[in-house]
C-alpha cells in the first residue's frame, strides 16, 4: 500500500493543510489537495460548503440541445446540473436557460439527443475528493452542510461516500490509497436531527421519516392460519379469513415487553393460541375473538402473555330482521349484517328445500318460521360434519351457534299446539314447579309417563294402565 513518511522521523507526511475553506458550488466541483503551490478549491481541514443548486425530479423530452420540461414534482432546475433518465445520454448537463426559469419551460443541454417524454431526474451536486494516490492513509476533512439544498461527498470518480444533508456534518478519513479513488470511511458528526441515524436506529415499531424516528404500527393481513415470529413486534394482525387461528410466538424467544395487536375482521370466530407452555392472563392457553373484536397482547419473557384495551363486540341490536326467501334458491348466506339481529323473520314462499348459512361465529337466535310452501328451512354455519337445525313453518326457534354447529334450545309454535321437554328423572323432572323442582311430570321409560313426588317416582301411566307403587290412599276409588 503506497505510504508518505518522513526519513527523518518515520511519521506520515501530510500535504501543507488549508486548516479552514468556505466553498459556494453551483456545479459538480473538484477538490484537490494544497500541495505544489495549489490553493484552488482545495481540500481544507474544515470545509462548510453551500450549494446553490439540489435535486429535481420533472418530466420532459430533448430534441437536439433543447429540454423541454412539462412537469416539475419537486426541486428547482437550474444551470449546471446533471440529468439522468432511461434514455438520456450519460454527463447530460444543463447549460443554459430558455424559457425555463427553474420550472416548466425549456433549457439548454450540453449533449445532442432525440428523447421523448419520460421522468427526468437532476441529482444533488458532487463535490468529488481529490486523487487518493497523492496522500497518505489517515488523511482527513470535515465537511459541513451550512446551505439549504442537500449535497454529496464523492471520490475522485464520482461515487457517493455520504449524502450530506442541509445542517449535517461528516467526518471523512482514508483508509487505502492504493487507487486514485482510495477507500474512504465516513462517521456523521453530532446533529439536532440527523436522517442517516434515524434510518439506522428505526426498527419494529419505528420508522425514519426525513430525520427523525416516528412510532408506527405496521397493518398485516391474514386470510389463512398463521403463527407469527419476532417481526410481528408492534403490529396490527387484521384477520380477514373466516373461522381460523393465529398461534403467538414463545414468550422467552421474543422476550419480555414484546407486544403485538390482534383484530378480528373477518366472518368468523378468531382463536388466537399460545404455544408450549405459554398461558394468556395466566389461565387460558386459547382466547377467541367474536367479529370486531380485538386486544393487545404483550409478552412477560417466561410464562406467555397479558392482555389489555379487549374490546368486546357491542353488536346486542334487538330489533327484527325480516328476511324474504321468495326467489332466494336453495342458499341463503347472511351477511354480517343480517346475522347481527338476534330476533330473525322469514317471510316469504319457499320453492325449494331451504338452508341459511350463519356465519361461522358464537350468537344466540331467536327465530319464527313465516315462510309459505311446502319445503323446509334450515339453518347451518356451512361447516362440514356441523349439526343443523330444520325449523317448521309457522314455529319460533331459540338456537345457538358455537361457530361450527347450531343447537336449537327449545321449539314453541306460535299456536303452541306442541311442547317437546326433556327426558328428565324422578328427582329432576322435566316438567316441575317453582319453589317444588323435585316434583312434576317426566319419562322414566319409551311411552310411559311418570310422576314424580318429592323426587320418588310414586306412579306412572303406560298403555298397561294407571301403576301406583305406593298404593292408594284415602278417598274411593
Amino acid at each position: 500500500m503506497t505510504t508518505y513518511t518522513s526519513p527523518f522521523t518515520g511519521q506520515t507526511i501530510s500535504p501543507s493543510q488549508v486548516s479552514y475553506e468556505a466553498l459556494t458550488i453551483s456545479s459538480n466541483t473538484q477538490l484537490s489537495w494544497p500541495i505544489n503551490g495549489n490553493n484552488t478549491v482545495v481540500s481544507a481541514n474544515i470545509i462548510d460548503v453551500t450549494a446553490t443548486i439540489g435535486s429535481v425530479s420533472c418530466t420532459g423530452s430533448i430534441s437536439g440541445t433543447v429540454l423541454t420540461v412539462t412537469a416539475v414534482s419537486s426541486g428547482t432546475l437550474a444551470v449546471g446540473q446533471t440529468i439522468t433518465g432511461t434514455n438520456i445520454a450519460s454527463g447530460t448537463t444543463i447549460t443554459a436557460l430558455i424559457s425555463g426559469s427553474g420550472s416548466t419551460g425549456t433549457y439548454r443541454v450540453n449533449i445532442s439527443q432525440t428523447i421523448s417524454s419520460e421522468t427526468i431526474v437532476a441529482t444533488a451536486l458532487l463535490l468529488e475528493l481529490p486523487p487518493a494516490t497523492q496522500v497518505s492513509t489517515g488523511q482527513a476533512i470535515i465537511v459541513r452542510n451550512i446551505g439549504t439544498y442537500a449535497f454529496t461527498v464523492a471520490d475522485n470518480s464520482g461515487n457517493t461516500i455520504a449524502s450530506v444533508a442541509a445542517g449535517i456534518a461528516y467526518y471523512i478519513w482514508l483508509t487505502d490509497n492504493t487507487t486514485v479513488n482510495g477507500v474512504w470511511t465516513e462517521v456523521q458528526l453530532g446533529a439536532g436531527t440527523s436522517s442517516a441515524n434515524a434510518s439506522t436506529l428505526a426498527g419494529y415499531g419505528l420508522e425514519a421519516i426525513g430525520s427523525t424516528l416516528n412510532t408506527i404500527t405496521p397493518l398485516v393481513n391474514y386470510y389463512t392460519n398463521a403463527t407469527l415470529s419476532s417481526t410481528a413486534q408492534s403490529q396490527l394482525s387484521v384477520w380477514q379469513g373466516g373461522a381460523g387461528s393465529i398461534t403467538l410466538p414463545v414468550s422467552t424467544i421474543v422476550g419480555m415487553n414484546w407486544f403485538t395487536i390482534i383484530k378480528n375482521n373477518g366472518t368468523g370466530v378468531l382463536t388466537v393460541q399460545t404455544q408450549g407452555t405459554d398461558y394468556i392472563d395466566g389461565v387460558n392457553t386459547s382466547v377467541q375473538l367474536q367479529l370486531g373484536e380485538s386486544f393487545t397482547l404483550v409478552s412477560n419473557g417466561s410464562s406467555g402473555y397479558s392482555s389489555w384495551g379487549y374490546g368486546q363486540s357491542a353488536i346486542f341490536s334487538f330489533t327484527q330482521a325480516q328476511i324474504s326467501v321468495t326467489g332466494a334458491g336453495s342458499t341463503i348466506t347472511l351477511t354480517s349484517s343480517q346475522a347481527s339481529y338476534v330476533l330473525q323473520q322469514y317471510t316469504g314462499v319457499l320453492s325449494v328445500n331451504t338452508t341459511v348459512i350463519l356465519p361461522p361465529t358464537v350468537q344466540f337466535y331467536v327465530v319464527t318460521n313465516s315462510t309459505s310452501g311446502s319445503y323446509t328451512l334450515k339453518f347451518s354455519t356451512g361447516i362440514s360434519g356441523g349439526a343443523t337445525v330444520t325449523i317448521p313453518t309457522g314455529a319460533t326457534v331459540a338456537m345457538v351457534c358455537d361457530g361450527t354447529n347450531v343447537f336449537a334450545v327449545s321449539t314453541v309454535s306460535n299456536n303452541v299446539t306442541s311442547l317437546t321437554l326433556s327426558v328428565g328423572s324422578s328427582t329432576n323432572p322435566s316438567l316441575n314447579f317453582v319453589g317444588n323442582l323435585n316434583t312434576g311430570l317426566y319419562l322414566p321409560n319409551s311411552n310411559q309417563v311418570g310422576i314424580a313426588i318429592n323426587g320418588v317416582e310414586e306412579a306412572y301411566f303406560s298403555a298397561a294402565g294407571l301403576t301406583v307403587i305406593g298404593g292408594i290412599g284415602g278417598g274411593a276409588f
